[in-house]
């Protein structure tokens, strides 16, 4: 799955000096977001999350179609509201032994 902080990621790399060397330059960094572009999610996240760093997490499950989003982080088990927004878009939230156990 494609998601905007991946391209953000690549963005990056190609401004390497390391890759700047073989002739990358802006232009080449614009046209490549231009053909990701159409290829990357676009999905709000009307809910406020404790950890902003875990809105790319529930973004891409959304985005993806996921059936589940397996964590042990706190921040995103311990919150009711996000547990019940995510299972309205067809999304639960599991640890690692949650899920284990339902597959026994």
């Amino acid at each position: 799955m494609a998601s905007w902080e991946l391209a953000e990621e690549l963005v990056d790399v190609l401004r390497r000096p390391k890759i700047r060397r073989y002739g990358v330059g802006e232009d080449d960094v614009e046209s490549v977001l231009v053909l990701l572009a159409p290829f990357l999610p676009a999905v709000e996240v009307d809910l406020e999350i404790r950890d902003p760093e875990d809105a790319p997490v529930v973004g891409a499950a959304i985005a993806g179609h996921a059936e589940a989003i397996v964590t042990g982080d706190r921040d995103l088990l311990d919150e009711p509201e996000l547990r019940r927004w995510l299972r309205d878009r067809g999304v639960e939230l599991y640890t690692p032994a949650d899920l284990l156990g339902r597959l026994d």
